[in-house]
């Protein structure tokens, strides 16, 4: 960038600014103090940047001229050989305005401060504070550039190293805050699960209790039908075994009645035919001529078959007697069922009238409130309270019925006298256990719900720590992202120096007529000078003001052209304000002869100095006088 005219109104100490400059060379600027020199670097700087070195963003109304209302400065320069115009405007109020037009162009390219200023930014390859530090000296200003300002880490090529690891570092704090809030969560979620507080097992056990308890409520329900049929088939029985007793009662007496006549028919058979001459078959004729004297009309052999048909009546009302004995011990037998499964309802005592599960007494963590177990059992509590367990038969009198009953001695009625309560209390029973299966349904139930909040808390669990692996992996890939940052921010850093010390070592002899050649610069850019007479390296502090601003102008110099080499395009101009402050003429001299032959890079160098020596050595291309009266400074212009 080099600038070929200035025109400023109302500008800081000058009422009409206008200069018109060529393109290389050394412009001089002299004059006492407080005669307007400063004013035209402040000038040009607040034409390019809407600021100067001297004057904060907070106060800009004092670049206005003292009693004027409102300024303007317009600034033509060109870039790789294309002239532009930069206009700006600014009054007291606050009122701020900028344009930026190519020459020839009746539109500007770009109109406003922040528009301007970025397009700016981009024509000429450098900021306010990359200018600030390299191409600008203000007044005075010539101290170590600070080596972490924006400026001397763009000329080292860091910055965009550094902006990427700001970003990097953000994107760590923010995932670092992520991470906090994965492990929040996986603290509450932890948390839940052990107020869940699942016991391993417990699920399975309720459900085997429930099992067991169903078979039991079935077994007893199916025992009371059992007793109810088996006491009607009792009832039954006994009538029938009463029928088959008067039955083989009747049957015994004629089969003792047909065995008796069967004999009396045989005897007489015998007595009337072969033993006729016995004593005693006369007796018997004589009886019966004398009560059945129609006997004589019988033939001897009808005796004989009236024998043998009574023998026949005989055998078979012993066979009834014997069908109605087997019928009667059957249907005992079978009466006698009754009392096998009274005898099981008496057992059950063993396995019913026991403590309620052990899983129903455990109560379970419920995530809110009581468990279902206690919420049933304070809706039930009171009904339990005053519930009557109904009177069962002692075991005395079990005892002695069952007994009558296998003997089919015991009547019907003490049977059903028994059986009554014993039915009573085997439904209450199997109420108790409905209940309690009811109890358990409600516990599995709830169970069931707790396992399945459980594995759904272990499945976000899982989730939130996965994503926390993730997170983590990510903040560590991205530190080490930084470390590579840092070591490659540390290679262009060193770079930098040596580049730095390099250009320096080409200046500093002239400035300094070859008595100081190198110099030592840490990564802080802290600068050490090389003695040839002591031999080792001084502090800055060690030589004199006057060396130490030829020392400091000459890296300042060499950090300008390390940001024409890294950002700019084309040609450049520096200005420096007062650089030869506290030198004495030789190095005045010898400064202006090192300003002169710089180079193409810098080739239009402006250099404020309140004289400069007679004999310098040097041309100016155009030498600029200030004077403390005068507010027009025109110079160039017909």
């Amino acid at each position: 960038m080099i600038i070929t005219r200035i025109k400023g109104c109302n500008i800081l100490k000058y009422r009409r600014l206008e200069l018109a400059l060529p393109e290389s060379g050394l412009i001089a600027i002299s004059g006492q103090n407080e005669s307007g020199k400063s004013s035209i670097g402040e000038a040009v700087c607040f034409a390019l940047f809407g600021r100067t070195f001297s004057i904060g963003p907070d106060e800009l109304d004092k670049v206005v001229r003292w009693g004027e209302n409102h300024c303007t400065v317009t600034l033509d320069f060109t870039v790789d050989g294309v002239a532009w115009e930069l206009s700006r405007m600014l009054d007291r109020d606050g009122n701020h305005g900028a344009s930026l037009t190519r020459a020839g162009d009746e539109e500007p390219v770009a109109r406003g401060v922040k528009v301007v200023n970025e397009r700016l930014v981009e024509l000429v390859g450098f900021e306010y504070e990359q200018f600030v530090e390299s191409f600008y000296l203000a007044q005075r200003e010539i101290t170590t550039p600070h080596p972490h300002s924006q400026a001397v880490k763009i000329m080292a090529g860091i910055a965009p190293l550094e902006r990427v690891r700001e970003e990097i570092a953000g994107e760590i704090r923010e995932r670092h805050e992520l991470l906090g809030e994965v492990q929040a969560e996986i603290d509450t979620v932890r948390s839940d699960l052990d107020a869940l507080d699942v016991e391993p097992g417990r699920l399975e056990r309720l459900e085997r209790e429930r099992a067991t308890l169903r078979d039991q409520a079935d077994q007893v329900g199916g025992l009371g039908e059992e007793i109810a049929q088996r006491v009607d088939t009792y009832a039954e029985h006994m009538r029938a075994i009463y029928q088959a007793q008067s039955a083989r009662s009747r049957a015994a007496f004629l089969r003792f009645v047909f065995f008796l006549l069967a004999l009396a028919a045989l005897a007489l058979w015998w007595l009337l035919g072969e033993g006729a001459e016995m004593p005693l078959a006369g007796q018997v004729r004589g009886l019966l001529d004398q009560y059945a004297p129609q006997y004589v009309q019988v033939p001897l052999q009808w005796w004989l078959w009236g024998a043998a048909g009574l023998g026949g009546l005989f055998l078979l009302s012993w066979l009834r007697v014997a069908a109605k004995g087997g019928r009667v011990r059957r249907l005992r037998a079978e009466a006698g069922q009754l009392a096998e499964s009274l005898q099981r309802a008496r057992d059950l005592e063993i396995e019913i009238e026991q403590p309620l599960p052990e899983a129903l007494e455990e109560t379970p963590a419920a995530p809110a409130g009581e468990s279902a177990e206690e919420a049933l059992d304070d809706e039930a509590g009171e009904e339990a309270s005053v519930e009557v367990v109904p009177e069962r038969p002692d075991a005395m009198a079990f005892e002695s019925l069952v007994e009558r009953i296998a003997s089919g001695e015991a009547a019907v009625r003490q049977v059903r006298a028994y059986v009554e309560p014993e039915l009573v209390w085997l439904d209450w029973v199997r109420e108790q256990l409905g209940a309690e299966v009811a109890t358990l349904d409600a516990a599995i139930e709830e169970e069931q719900a707790r396992l399945r909040e459980a594995t759904n808390l272990g499945q976000v669990l899982e989730g939130l720590r996965e994503q926390r692996e993730e997170v983590e992996a990510r903040i560590r890939l991205r530190e080490t992202a930084i470390e590579l940052l840092e070591g490659a921010v540390g290679a262009l850093s060193n770079q930098f120096n040596r580049d730095i010390k390099e250009l320096v070592a080409r200046l500093l002899p002239r400035f300094t007529d070859g008595r100081y050649e190198h110099l030592q610069i840490d990564r802080d850019l802290s600068v050490r000078v090389f003695s040839a007479e002591k031999r080792d390296f001084m502090d800055l502090e060690e030589v004199s003001s006057g060396t130490q601003r030829q020392i400091m102008l000459a890296l300042r110099l060499a950090l300008s052209q390390k940001l024409l080499a890294r950002k700019v395009r084309g040609r450049q101009f520096a200005f420096l304000d007062e650089p030869f402050a506290f030198f004495d003429e030789e190095r005045t001299r010898r400064a202006l002869a090192a300003l002169a032959e710089l180079g193409e890079d810098i080739s239009q160098v402006w250099i404020v100095a309140q004289s400069f020596p007679e004999d310098a050595g040097v041309g100016f291309d155009v030498h600029i006088e200030c004077r403390r009266e005068q507010d027009e400074l025109v110079r160039g212009i017909e």
